[in-house]
């Protein structure tokens, strides 16, 4: 009984994500770097030029509006049941750290939600949203084609 009212209420926090990211009013589009690329570093959110600790978090970017997108992720979720650390990259790449015991239909969720918001922040470029362990190892990643409009879900695990 207690785990199916802790479900529904991180059920009911995920909509409220949704709503808000849908609703939000973000950052603007001050850099792209028009590629992507996949380099693997100690921690995948390390710290970037803007940004910093932020409400018992780390929310960066590498453009002042990516600082305040990764701030604005923090906030929804004040209580970082879920995500602890967030950070936006070309302002089209957000990578979040997840908690150890965030399950993976708990992260399934947080994609499903961050990636709709992001692409109505965003409009006309693709979109990637990236899960990731503690230890700064991959757990997921979610695309977002502007094109088909479609979501893909990978698991590395």
């Amino acid at each position: 009984m207690e785990r199916a009212k802790g479900i529904h209420t991180m059920v009911a926090r995920l909509m409220l994500l949704v709503f808000l990211i849908l609703a939000a009013v973000g950052c603007d589009n001050s850099t792209t770097t028009g590629g992507t690329s996949t380099t693997t570093t100690q921690d995948p959110l390390a710290r970037e030029q803007y940004g910093g600790e932020y409400k018992g978090g780390v929310a960066t970017g590498d453009t002042e509006a990516g600082a305040a997108y990764a701030q604005w992720v923090l906030d929804q979720d004040p209580q970082r049941q879920i995500i602890t650390d967030a950070v936006m990259r070309d302002d089209s790449n957000l990578g979040v750290k997840v908690q150890p015991n965030a399950t993976k239909g708990q992260v399934r969720d947080l994609l499903t939600a961050l990636v709709p918001g992001m692409a109505q922040r965003f409009p006309d470029r693709d979109l990637k949203v990236i899960a990731f362990f503690q230890s700064g190892d991959k757990m997921a990643e979610a695309t977002y084609n502007r094109q088909t409009q479609q979501v893909d879900i990978q698991f590395t695990q």
